[in-house]
């Protein structure tokens, strides 16, 4: 309770600030046949003469420190969806703010951010859905041309600054929604450069000292290669080779869901390396014990009947009054994961959120708290 009127009160504070004007992007220099002619980059690289990011070894997660992060969505705008659906609470699970909420408001990602605290949570994995120009359908319910990706970012880096400035700093990594790369070829030049394209079009609209890192490594999150045509072990080389170039000699942290397993190329496909690997599908399927995975994936539940259609792809797995979930924190406390990560945030549609909820209220920001006590108090 005493955590809930922190956050209420910190929220009123900080609803009304002045927005700061965010830092102009400037274009990327590039040949005339660049891949990537949607691509501005942000100021926060070496190329735009940026230097500070020394900061990310200062703040950074330890190389073998306990961490728990969740999968942020971001791409809600309440005023859209009352003028397509006339109304905002059309969930299973509504948040309490579904009124108001929207990726243009700087107290929305303040309630989330402090929220996320509240549960004890140590960064957010915002999704990113790259560039405008890069994508060629909206995702929904994002309006049109998925602008939030964008759009969304400087009243987040706003809401990151405020917490920072009155002592709760949080961090976010990127959660790299691979479903925009639109089956590229990624082992070829073109594809190597939309797929670190995006990545470098999320860091640079971010200050430093907001990234999650681990071993002084930024966090890149990918999401499932569903919409891939073919990848192998350069595609992620030439990640880690340009990625110093642009940031300050730092190295990624690439953590990569498990159909990145095994390059999709001809046989023999061989194991992909990189930091980490989960598996995506906790809230359905629940936690996988499976050792060749590095990341603890838990969800809460999941029920996607609220689309039109009907089979075997629509389909609910109830959430037990929170059990559902409390059963995948304890096994994931038996296991001796350094990252716990939690499907999802607010995916609103898939209801497999735990944010807080005219439904639910806070019961599942306090079973998360309770359970991230007691795990990151384990050795590793």
């Amino acid at each position: 309770m005493r955590r809930r009127r922190a956050a209420q009160l910190l929220a009123g504070l900080f609803a009304g600030a002045a927005r700061k004007e965010a830092a102009p992007a400037r274009a990327q220099d590039t040949p005339p046949d660049d891949p990537t002619p949607w691509s501005h980059p942000g100021p926060y690289r070496a190329g735009a003469g940026y230097d500070g990011f020394d900061v990310v070894h200062r703040e950074s997660f330890g190389a073998r420190q306990r961490v728990a992060t969740t999968y942020f969505f971001y791409w809600y705008d309440a005023a859209f969806m009352r003028a397509s659906r006339g109304r905002t609470d059309v969930y299973r699970q509504n948040p309490t703010n579904h009124e108001t909420m929207s990726f243009h408001d700087l107290s929305w990602f303040l309630k989330e951010f402090l929220d996320m605290q509240d549960a004890g949570l140590d960064f957010a994995l915002p999704v990113y859905w790259g560039e405008p120009g890069q994508y060629h359908r909206r995702v929904a319910p994002a309006p049109e041309l998925n602008l939030f990706a964008t759009q969304g970012i400087p009243p987040m880096v706003e809401a990151l600054e405020t917490l920072r400035a009155v002592g709760r700093p949080f961090k976010v990594g990127m959660f790299f929604d691979t479903t925009i790369l639109n089956d590229e070829d990624l082992t070829t030049d073109r594809g190597k450069a939309i797929f670190y394209a995006t990545i470098l079009g999320f860091f640079s609209r971010i200050p430093p000292h907001h990234w999650a890192a681990i071993g002084g490594r930024p966090l890149v999150w990918l999401y499932d290669a569903v919409r891939v045509k073919a990848f192998d072990q350069s595609t992620f080389d030439h990640v880690s080779a340009r990625f110093p170039e642009d940031f300050g000699g730092l190295s990624p942290f690439i953590v990569r869901e498990h159909q990145w397993l095994h390059a999709r190329v001809a046989p023999p496909q061989p194991v992909i390396r990189t930091e980490g690997l989960y598996l995506w599908g906790a809230a359905v399927s629940g936690f996988n014990e499976d050792p060749i995975f590095t990341v603890a994936q838990v969800g809460p539940g999941f029920c996607n009947t609220q689309f039109a259609g009907s089979g075997p792809n629509r389909f609910c797995v109830d959430r037990e009054d929170g059990n559902v979930y409390r059963r995948q924190l304890e096994h994931a406390l038996r296991h001796r994961h350094q990252i716990l990560a939690i499907e999802t945030w607010n995916e609103l549609g898939e209801s497999s959120g735990i944010v807080e909820t005219l439904e639910h209220g806070r019961l599942y920001l306090d079973i998360t708290r309770d359970y991230v006590d007691r795990w990151r108090a384990l050795r590793l």
